[in-house]
């Protein structure tokens, strides 16, 4: 049980990997925290994972929010943000407020928990982000989500050197089975996911499951930090 006895904060517990990584630290002995805006989604969330399972709603926008979260949670081993609101459009149709939800989530939503959290953090503990692919590559009507992928990688890189000993790392995810999927994707989502299993090497797209086994290796891993770990079922090499 490699979590066995630690504390983890999961921001953006609600649902698809966030959720995932909620079940296997548990799995893994973790005393686990559930955060995100829906309580609702939260306290189902809450069935699914188990006992010594608290779930706490906040908006990561707002900071007053944060910090009485983490005042409630107190000291903690491990830390996990998924929450983002991902939006995508042509540059035609590219506005500020249709678009600026995706950079506030990604980074400065990130950047406000984690400026709450590192103090009361233990110093053998570990941050870990979430990016993906659009990063990295071009992908149509995905210019601004690509900038907070490789944004938050990019904020991962500095903050491992800004608060070690703290450990900080990035899961670049490839497409994964979330609820995500029919935002971004829209009523073509089916088609889409097809398009993109068949051209995988592993002639699928990845689980929710399978990432969190990486989250949680970078989280116990104790020479990890300032490492972007890509799990994408080899979409990079095609």
């Amino acid at each position: 049980m490699r979590l066995s006895g630690k504390t983890v904060v999961i921001v953006g517990g609600g649902s698809g990997i966030g959720l995932a990584v909620a079940k296997l630290a548990r799995i893994e002995g973790a005393i686990v925290f559930i955060l995100g805006r829906s309580i609702t989604k939260l306290e189902q969330a809450k069935t699914q994972i188990g006992d010594n399972v608290k779930a706490i709603s906040v908006d990561v926008m707002n900071e007053e929010a944060i910090a009485k979260a983490f005042s409630e949670i107190g000291s903690f081993d491990y830390l996990f943000i998924s929450a983002q609101d991902a939006a995508t459009a042509a540059l035609s149709e590219t506005t500020m407020e249709k678009l600026s939800m995706t950079l506030n989530s990604k980074i400065w939503g990130a950047l406000h928990v984690i400026k709450q959290a590192s103090p009361i953090m233990s110093a053998n503990g570990s941050i870990t982000f979430i990016s993906g692919l659009a990063g990295r590559r071009g992908y149509p009507g995905f210019a601004v989500a690509g900038a907070a992928n490789a944004g938050i990688e990019a904020v991962a890189r500095n903050l491992a050197i800004e608060l070690a000993p703290l450990r900080v790392n990035t899961v670049c995810a490839g497409v994964i089975e979330t609820e995500m999927l029919d935002r971004v994707f829209g009523e073509n989502r089916d088609a889409i996911v097809q398009s993109i299993s068949e051209k995988l090497p592993v002639k699928r797209i990845g689980k929710p499951e399978e990432i969190a086994d990486a989250v949680v290796f970078l989280m116990s891993n104790g020479f990890a930090t300032g490492t972007t770990l890509l799990l994408d079922g080899g979409d990079a090499l095609v």
